[in-house]
C-alpha cells in the first residue's frame, strides 16, 4: 500500500512537492493510529517500542511490486504484515529497541557511531535521550565514511551500530576489522545481517557482479552476499565476544518474528571488544593501515582477532 500511495502522489503532483505532500500523508496516518490506540486500547494488541504506539495490526510492504530490487521468491513463505504503520519498524528494530530499553544507562553515557541509520531506531534513541553520530558513504549522515576504512582514530567509540550493512560492502571481514579498531576496549558492536536458513556460514561469489545476478542469488540487487545461520563465527574471528539478541526472548506484542524476507532473521548480535587481549594488531607491531601484513595474518592458520 505504501508503494501505491507514493506512486499515486508522484502522478498527482510535481516531483518537488512529493516530500512535503507525502509528509502530510504520513502525519495523518500517525495521528490516525495514535488516536485508535487511545480510543480502542483493548483492540490494539500489538506494540511498537520504537515509536511507543499500540496498533491493531502491523502492515506489509509491497516488495512484490518492485521485482527489479527485491526477489519476490524471498517473500513467499514468511509473514509479511510485520511493519509498524507509524515508524516503519521491522521486527529486528523492535527487538533492538526492546534490548536497548534494558541498556539505557550504558547507552546514555556512550559515544555511539551509527552506520546507515534507521529512522525507527534513531527516533527511539532521540526520544530516550541517547546521543549518537550517524555515518554513511552515500546517504546523508553526520560523517561520510567507508566502513571498511573509516580513517577514524583507534579506540574512539564506545558503541558502533551496524544493521544490514555488511552484505553491501566489498569486504565484510575488512569492515569488521575496522570496527574492532575504532572501538574502545570493552566497547560494543551491535549488528545484524541477512541470514539465510538454508546457508550454514556464507553464500558469496565475487563473480556475481550484476544487479540481476545479485537479485536472483542474494535476494536484493545490491546485496553482495547472504550470511548463514552460523555466521556469528565471523564476528568471533574478528576478535569479539558475541552474545545473540533473540526474538524468542521478547513479548509477542512486539511481533518479534522472522520476516518479511526469508533471510530477515529475528536475531541480532552484541559483540564486545574484550578489555584484555590484542587491540587491533599492535602486539605484532603493525597498524590497521598495514594491508599487506593484515592480508598475511588473514590467510594464516593462527587465530588472530582480525
Amino acid at each position: 500500500m505504501n508503494y501505491k500511495i507514493k506512486t499515486l502522489i508522484l502522478k498527482m503532483c510535481p516531483r518537488f512537492l512529493f516530500k512535503p505532500v507525502y509528509a502530510v500523508y504520513r502525519g495523518f496516518l500517525v495521528l490516525k493510529y495514535k488516536a485508535f490506540a487511545v480510543l480502542f486500547r483493548k483492540k490494539a494488541k500489538y506494540y511498537c517500542p520504537c515509536c511507543n504506539t499500540y496498533v491493531r495490526t502491523f502492515t506489509s510492504k509491497d516488495y512484490a511490486k518492485r521485482p527489479n530490487r527485491f526477489n519476490p521468491a524471498r517473500y513467499m513463505n514468511t509473514k509479511q504484515d510485520v511493519l509498524c504503520p507509524v515508524c516503519k519498524a521491522l521486527p529486528r528494530h523492535r527487538i533492538l529497541a526492546s534490548w536497548c530499553e534494558t541498556q539505557l544507562p550504558m547507552l546514555r553515557t556512550s559515544k555511539i557511531l551509527y552506520f546507515a541509520p534507521e529512522y525507527s531506531m534513531t527516533r527511539w534513541l532521540k526520544k530516550n535521550g541517547v546521543k549518537y553520530t550517524t555515518a554513511d558513504l552515500f546517504a546523508d549522515a553526520d560523517l561520510k565514511l567507508d566502513i571498511q576504512d573509516t580513517k577514524l582514530p583507534d579506540e574512539s567509540y564506545d558503541v558502533v551500530v551496524c544493521n544490514h550493512v555488511l552484505e553491501h560492502v566489498d569486504d565484510f571481514r575488512k569492515a569488521l576489522r575496522e570496527i574492532y579498531s575504532i572501538l574502545r576496549k570493552g566497547g560494543k558492536l551491535i549488528c545484524s545481517f541477512p541470514m539465510d536458513p538454508k546457508v550454514e556460514l556464507l553464500d558469496e561469489d565475487p563473480s556475481v557482479d550484476t544487479e540481476a545476478g545479485r537479485l536472483a542469488r542474494f535476494g536484493q540487487n545490491d546485496h553482495k552476499r547472504v550470511f548463514g545461520m552460523k555466521a556469528d563465527q565471523f564476528l568471533q574471528e574478528a576478535g569479539f565476544k558475541v552474545t545473540p539478541i533473540c526474538g524468542e526472548d521478547y513479548p509477542e506484542e512486539i511481533l518479534p518474528v522472522a520476516g518479511p524476507a526469508d533471510y530477515d532473521m529475528n536475531r541480532l548480535f552484541v559483540c564486545e571488544k574484550e578489555r584484555v587481549g590484542i587491540s587491533s594488531i599492535e602486539l605484532c607491531g603493525a597498524t590497521k593501515s598495514d594491508e599487506s601484513f593484515l592480508g598475511e595474518l588473514n590467510n594464516s592458520p593462527n587465530d588472530f582477532p582480525l
